[in-house]
């Protein structure tokens, strides 16, 4: 299904449910799954703030469980120029990272070791299957139509829509791109990017880039990016021949450390630090957000840094997506749960969404 038409189709369902004392509570109720599974109910709200978004971009974002109790995680689905949110649980201490959307479903993997399929247009979990306790990281290969899930010590293919496993290998991390028939293996703790090949599985190279925090692929250019969030160094890699393009250093982009692992408190008190990384819709450009409360800007067609974006002044920024058509950036502040929008014209706010957090977006338009 294209992205454009899938869009229009959750714009719709959005826009389902009754008014009552300023939100919008959605008409789905518990059920059981095919799986015997049971469902709880999703809600809807409205957010009475106004905003001048003029689109009709989905947010689509996974939320780990509060640490202060037994809670769902949550998947969020925010129509941008509404404000209006569908909130899905998916289980209790389902503490989810990155989704994977391919076709009408989202693929939500969890660190408990069960991936949630969420149909996109009725908003419910579906369906679930057994994954890597430990792995919460879904990323697709679009031409072998494969689902992959990651973790800190596995990464496990899956044929799509069969779900069956095809190979599994015990090296892990933390992000993971993917470029034709090759994934590009990173982690924040590894002094290495490992290359796996997609058909048989196997590593079959190296790049001597390591702690990395976020990856992503611009197919437009053929060059991956690899943000190091402890020095600030953002690589540039040619994908066709693998050799290192451009090595470029903003301390902005640096601030975590070894130690600050594990610790939320530790981590908030960094000035800086790359998060999610996003590329532009026509390649040209490569966004990152950062701990220092600005959106990075690189130039993809020369690989160089080009500006900052002030978001929301001492913002910890953690998860971004750019709207599909290029007019918007999405970013979450961390450290106020909610997540904003900004112009890509004038690099204004235009919006902002309360209650609203994920550390890796999908934006769909």
């Amino acid at each position: 299904m294209e992205k454009k038409k899938l869009a229009g189709i959750l714009a719709s369902s959005l826009m389902i449910g009754f008014s009552l004392g300023g939100s919008v509570i959605a008409s789905a109720h518990s059920m059981k799954t095919s799986n015997g599974m049971n469902q709880s109910k999703s809600s809807m709200t409205h957010s009475t703030m106004k905003n001048s978004i003029d689109t009709s971009d989905v947010l689509v974002g996974a939320a780990a469980s509060p640490p202060s109790g037994n809670r769902n995680g949550m998947v969020f689905f925010e129509q941008a120029h509404t404000s209006k949110m569908i909130t899905v649980p998916v289980f209790k201490n389902a503490n989810a990272f990155q989704l994977a959307v391919a076709g009408p479903i989202a693929y939500v993997p969890t660190l408990q070791g069960k991936t949630y399929l969420i149909n996109l247009q009725t908003h419910r979990v579906i369906s679930h299957f057994s994954s890597p306790i430990g792995a919460r990281i879904a990323s697709l290969s679009n031409d072998d139509h494969t689902l992959i899930i990651t973790g800190g010590k596995s990464v496990t293919a899956y044929a799509l829509p069969s779900l069956k496993r095809i190979w599994q290998i015990s090296t892990g991390g933390n992000t993971l791109s993917v470029a034709g028939n090759i994934a590009y293996l990173s982690g924040n703790s590894a002094s290495k990017t490992a290359l796996i090949d997609l058909k048989s599985g196997k590593v079959t190279g190296t790049l001597p880039v390591g702690m990395i925090e976020d990856s992503v692929y611009d197919p437009q250019k053929h060059t991956l990016w690899l943000a190091n969030w402890s020095n600030g160094d953002m690589t540039v890699v040619n994908t066709k021949t693998h050799r290192i393009a451009n090595v470029i250093h903003q301390s902005e982009g640096g601030g975590f450390s070894m130690q600050d692992m594990g610790s939320m408190k530790n981590m908030m008190k960094a000035t800086g630090g790359y998060m999610q990384l996003a590329v532009g819709p026509r390649g040209n450009h490569v966004y990152a957000a950062s701990f220092s409360g600005n959106i990075l800007v690189f130039n993809a067609r020369n690989n160089t840094f080009e500006k900052n974006i002030p978001t929301v002044p001492m913002a910890k920024l953690s998860g971004i997506a750019i709207d599909p058509s290029g007019q918007y950036a999405y970013a979450t502040v961390e450290d106020m749960k909610e997540t904003v929008a900004i112009s890509l014209k004038n690099d204004k706010l235009a919006a902002t969404f309360p209650h609203l957090v994920s550390n890796r977006w999908i934006a769909l338009h």
